[in-house]
Formats: structure tokens, C-alpha cells, sequence
């Protein structure tokens, strides 16, 4: 495995200080071939409030073991920025994948995806065919039944093909259950490298189903404006309540010392 990206601790996670996501993409892509079971997540300011949140706990002791903790988020750089502990650039899935995607591509690598929808999924499976697609049924986030069924299902594909990535696009905290017990279910089983990606609603952007924010709404930190109007009544409290408590969860940070990784 290659040397880690530099990082900066911030609100109890490691974020990586690339200033490009194709320094993600290389150091992945360097990753292939050496054996482990490994996480990517993309916390956004919302996820940040949730894993802080008692009853996940668990999933936030987990999780801030990732190899790759990517920004996604102005609030998360604006902090950095306001703690003088670096100058962290936001890195969202939705930018990482069209970036990976076709170095997966070119390199035949077997992937696992879990999708939202079967519409995604045929289209993914047109572009890839080898690759191994589950479409999960609706399920509340804590039924973990049939998470722990879902996972095992995973880890058999994940096994069965040798796959190097296994791309999770559901919503927090459901993809961040199962990205546990899949590790779980690997185990020692796995042989080979294999990067669980934990990147949401990524595939419907890259699809089309959701339309992203004009560049300039992306870097002056508005593109929560432009999802809310697509959204309003699955985000109102992401962007109303959430906000309050990460800018309490911000203050609490901004007074303690922040560490470089």
C-alpha cells in the first residue's frame, strides 16, 4: 500500500488534503493489489452531525479508521480554514467517481455495486457488464436483519468475483451500516485488496437522475441551495436543523487543537 495522502483532524476525522480528486484517484489506484479490506467515505456537514449523534457512535469509531476520509462539504473547509490546520478543498463522491470509473474500466477490475434502483443499475450494467450489480429492497435503516443479509449477500459477490471495489449508494447511515458488516463478513476471507466506497447519491448524478450545481454554486459553497430546490421536503432538515448543530459541533472544534495526520 502506497504512503497515506496528508491529512488534517478535524470534528474527529482524518480529512485528506488533496487539492484535486485525481490525487485520490492515483493513490486507489496504487492501493489495487494489496491485500486488505479498506473504506472511502465523503462526510458532508449533515454526516458529520449524525455520526456524533449517540446511537452512532459505533459507526463514527469505525469509520474514522478509513484509508480515504474525503470533505464533502464547504462547512468542513471552512472550519479548517478558520483553525489554521490547513487548506483542505472539498472532494465530493459525486466527483470522484467519473474519475475512477474509467480506470476500472480499462483495467477490467471486477466491482460491486449496491444501488438505489434497478433503472441505475441497468444502465451500469450496459456500460460494465462485468460487473456484479445488487439492488436492495426498500428497507428502514435500522432493520439490521436484513442489513446483516444484505452484507452477506455483498460479501459472496465480493468473494465469488475477486472484486477490488465495492461501491455503496444508498443514504447514511444504511450504507454505512452494511459498509461495517461487509468489512465484517470479509474478514480474513479476502485474499486481495478491496476498497468499500461509501459515496451516496454519486450514481444518480452520474446518471443523470439528479442534476448537480453550476461550478459556481459548487465553489462558493451554494450547492446545498441548488439540491434544496430540487428537494425541499427530503432536505429542509438537513439544511435547517443539521446546519445549527454542525455550527455547534464547528465552535466546540474551533477551540480545540486541530492535528495534522
Amino acid at each position: 500500500m502506497s504512503s497515506p495522502l496528508p491529512t488534517v483532524c478535524l470534528l474527529g476525522f482524518h480529512f485528506s488534503t488533496a487539492a484535486h480528486i485525481s490525487t485520490v484517484v492515483e493513490e486507489i489506484m496504487q492501493d489495487v493489489g494489496t491485500p486488505g479490506v479498506r473504506h472511502l467515505i465523503t462526510p458532508n456537514a449533515s454526516q458529520v452531525v449524525y455520526y456524533n449523534e449517540a446511537h452512532n457512535l459505533p459507526l463514527k469509531a469505525f469509520y474514522t479508521h478509513s484509508r480515504f476520509i474525503l470533505p464533502d462539504g464547504m462547512p468542513i473547509v471552512w472550519l479548517s480554514r478558520l483553525k489554521g490546520i490547513g487548506n483542505l478543498h472539498r472532494l465530493p463522491g459525486s466527483d470522484l467517481f467519473p474519475e475512477l470509473w474509467p480506470h476500472i474500466r480499462a483495467k477490467a477490475l471486477p466491482a460491486v455495486f449496491v444501488l438505489p434502483n434497478e433503472e441505475i443499475a441497468q444502465r451500469l450494467k450496459a456500460e460494465y457488464p462485468d460487473s456484479s450489480v445488487i439492488v436492495p429492497r426498500m428497507f428502514a435503516r435500522d432493520d439490521d436483519a436484513y442489513i446483516a443479509e444484505l452484507a452477506a449477500e455483498v460479501a459472496r459477490a465480493v468473494l465469488a468475483t475477486k472484486a477490488r471495489f465495492v461501491f455503496l449508494g444508498l443514504g447514511f447511515p444504511k450504507q454505512e451500516k452494511l459498509g461495517m458488516q461487509i468489512a465484517a463478513r470479509l474478514g480474513e476471507a479476502a485474499d486481495h485488496s478491496v476498497l468499500i466506497l461509501l459515496i451516496g447519491a454519486s450514481f444518480e448524478f452520474y446518471y443523470g437522475f439528479k442534476m448537480r450545481a453550476p461550478s459556481w454554486m459548487q465553489e462558493s459553497g451554494l450547492e446545498w441551495l441548488h439540491r434544496f430546490l430540487q428537494e425541499p421536503g427530503r432536505l429542509w432538515k438537513r439544511y435547517t436543523v443539521d446546519s445549527f448543530r454542525f455550527i455547534l459541533l464547528a465552535l466546540r472544534d474551533l477551540f480545540r487543537r486541530g492535528d495534522r495526520g
